[in-house]
């Protein structure tokens, strides 16, 4: 009894910031980077909430919660970013109860918490915006590149640029693109459109198995390497949204959401919308996905992206 005492003592022991740092060690070799990421950024955020002393989870009640997210609102975060961290932390606390850090039969802090999500505006863009963009023709390789990726993504049922980062010649299959989402693993198939036909052709390179110059052929590219990436893809998109005519927040996301609300409006039912982006969350969905025949999927596409896409196919 006293040996079982003990060991539950120095369990008590372990701080935040220790077990926290271990639950990111864990996210990484498990492959999960962002979550390791969504990790760091709330373990980081709580330790300067704190003034970087230690904090033990004996110490987590509503009262230090309360004040934290007074912290965060003081910082200006809006109610989403604040909802990620708090969503965060109490996934880290909940972990630490079942691996046997507090009493079991201990009220959880987090119980009185009600994370709504704030509806933001739309991040889709217009028609006219989207011919806007498939038009132009940057003399800067960068913008260029930019321009071409958030084309594709878009002309590719909305495909995430992660995603189109790794493609490789072996996704290709026949007239299709065939690949399993980064972030899910769901598996997508694309019929390839005239539009994205000119877009892979453009970049083929028989030297790299890659579909565009995105990632380095020589070398395995780690994940903060690859949000570098990202960023310059990124900063590039925010440089193109400053340009246009009506100038907009452009960013690796907008295509997705322009696709999706695209397929929305033209009347493309909501089971293959949910398929065409691969989202795995709801039950109903999944059921009616699985009935699904693949040539709906390419009809809603080409019905989606028909303009942009004969803009692109024609030079």
């Amino acid at each position: 009894m006293s040996k079982r005492k003990n060991h539950r003592q120095s369990k008590s022991a372990t701080t935040f910031y220790d077990y926290a740092t271990e639950c990111i060690r864990k996210k990484r070799l498990a492959g999960r980077d962002n979550a390791a990421d969504l990790y760091r950024t709330t373990r980081n955020r709580v330790c300067a909430f704190l003034g970087g002393r230690d904090l033990y989870f004996q110490e987590i009640t509503p009262g230090l919660i309360d004040r934290f997210i007074a912290y965060l609102q003081a910082a200006g975060l809006r109610v989403n970013t604040i909802n990620t961290y708090l969503s965060n932390f109490r996934a880290l606390y909940n972990q630490a109860c079942r691996d046997g850090l507090l009493f079991t039969n201990a009220i959880s802090p987090f119980m009185r918490l009600n994370l709504k999500r704030e509806m933001s505006g739309s991040r889709a863009l217009d028609g006219g915006l989207l011919r806007e963009i498939a038009s132009l023709r940057p003399a800067d390789p960068n913008l260029a590149h930019a321009v071409d990726y958030c084309l594709f993504c878009y002309l590719a049922c909305g495909m995430p640029f992660v995603d189109l980062a790794h493609l490789t010649v072996a996704n290709i299959y026949n007239n299709e693109i065939v690949y399993k989402r980064k972030k899910t693993g769901t598996l997508i198939r694309i019929r390839i459109t005239p539009g994205m036909r000119r877009l892979m052709d453009k970049y083929a390179n028989d030297s790299s198995p890659y579909i565009f110059p995105v990632l380095s052929r020589e070398k395995k590219v780690g994940h903060e390497e690859y949000k570098s990436i990202l960023r310059s893809y990124n900063n590039s998109l925010k440089e193109i949204g400053n340009s246009l005519s009506r100038p907009i927040h452009l960013t690796s996301y907008v295509s997705r959401h322009t696709w999706a609300t695209d397929a929305q409006r033209k009347h493309v039912p909501l089971s293959i919308i949910s398929q065409a982006l691969g989202h795995t969350s709801e039950k109903t969905t999944r059921f009616y996905l699985a009935t699904l025949d693949q040539s709906e999927l390419n009809q809603a596409n080409a019905k989606v992206t028909a303009e942009v896409d004969s803009l692109l196919a024609a030079g």
